[in-house]
């Protein structure tokens, strides 16, 4: 029988553990320029509609970026908290409910809004936001 720790290098642990406080902290300081990139003068009702494809959604989305506004102030930070609020949660906290269709499919739609959302960080409109800092 082999023990749980068989295998186990002391040497990629230690690479490991570097590694990750790398990924930490550059991800924290991404997180920190985003909040410093002002969008006082972005149109961002219109990039919504461009992003999202849906007037409708996009004035959803508009709406959940204003409240985040109110907290955040008018930046990128503020319209990323919006869009992982909208993956977060399906119900009147944001108005993008999902309507009971009998099956099992909650985790699914919200695993789905997650990958929205990871394309939407992803897409040139949004990633034109960040590099104008």
């Amino acid at each position: 029988m082999r023990k749980n720790t068989s295998g186990f290098n002391i040497d990629k642990f230690i690479t490991e553990l570097h590694k990750s406080q790398q990924d930490f902290t550059a991800q924290a300081e991404q997180m920190q320029r985003w909040a410093n990139t002002s969008l006082v003068n972005v149109d961002v009702k219109a990039m919504l509609e461009t992003l999202l494809k849906s007037d409708r959604n996009a004035e959803k989305m508009n709406i959940l970026y204003n409240q985040e506004v109110a907290t955040r102030g008018r930046n990128l930070w503020s319209l990323y908290s919006a869009f992982t609020n909208y993956a977060t949660y399906a119900d009147e906290r944001n108005g993008f409910t999902h309507r009971n269709t009998r099956g099992d499919t909650q985790e699914k739609r919200m695993f789905m809004r997650e990958v929205k959302v990871a394309g939407w960080i992803e897409s040139p409109v949004f990633k034109s936001l960040a590099v104008a800092a």
